[in-house]
Formats: C-alpha cells, structure tokens, sequence
C-alpha cells in the first residue's frame, strides 16, 4: 500500500527519532508495522501521531498543514510542515492531553497550545502577527 509522502516523510522522521518500529494504522484500518531498526517501542499516547490541521485566518502558505508529534519515556519532539516550509517545535511541554511549544517563523516567535480529545486537536497559536484557532483531525495513528 503506498503512503502519501507526507504520512510517509512522518514516518521516517519518528523511526530516525527513536530507533524503532513503529505499528500504525493506515486509513483502511490494517495495521502495518515499520521495522527498519530492532528495538520495539510502545506508544500509547492521545497526542502522538500525524495531525492534519487548518489555523482559521492565518496568511497563505501557514493556514493548514501537517503537525507531527512523537513522544516516548515522557520526552516531545514537534515538527510542523506548511506550505511555507518545515518547523521544529521548542520547548515542547506536555500535561495530559495538551501540548504547548514555540516555533521560530520568519524570525518571529509563535507559540501553540493543543488539547486533544480523541483523534481531534484544537488550540491556538500566537504571535506579534495575532492569534488563530487551530483544529485538525489525527491522520496518522501510532498503536
């Protein structure tokens, strides 16, 4: 079955991350398991996978794009994909089931809070720009 290359890209990262095999479901419901380095992890988390999101008012090119979490032994990597490019989320920080980290865009600093119920995250991100709502639905689910 072929990935898009976004969920595939995910992938990659998270296995490059954290050395290990990863089971995810794919949209049909199939479980398949990447096992491209020995070690097995399991993740059991609301927040870690893929998200696809929109932020309501935000400029062309940052209104939508992939939020990708991933996240074991209590430690949180973030990384955003737009249309304007790839980010690295700093300062991760998690309580439950939300997350809140900063991004370094155009040289000004954004910072996001997540709260996920389910396989649907909400939120806002601010900066000097101004705040936008933020919602996705999870479309790449680590088990």
């Amino acid at each position: 079955m072929k990935l898009p290359f976004k969920k595939f890209q995910f992938l990659f990262v998270a296995v490059m991350i954290y050395g290990g095999s990863i089971q995810i479901t794919i949209s049909n419901g199939h479980p398949e398991t990447l096992g491209l380095i020995q070690d097995s992890y399991e993740i059991f988390d609301d927040l870690v996978g893929g998200w696809e999101y929109t932020a309501q008012g935000a400029p062309e090119g940052y209104d939508k794009g992939l939020l990708l979490i991933v996240g074991q032994d209590g430690k949180y990597q973030v990384q955003v994909q737009t249309g304007a490019g790839t980010f690295v989320g700093e300062n991760v920080t998690v309580k439950k089931n939300t997350i809140s980290f900063s991004l370094m865009i155009e040289g000004g600093l954004v910072t996001v809070n997540l709260t996920a119920e389910g396989s649907k995250i909400s939120g806002k991100s601010s900066s000097s720009e101004g705040d936008y709502v933020i919602e996705g639905v999870k479309s790449i689910s680590p088990e």
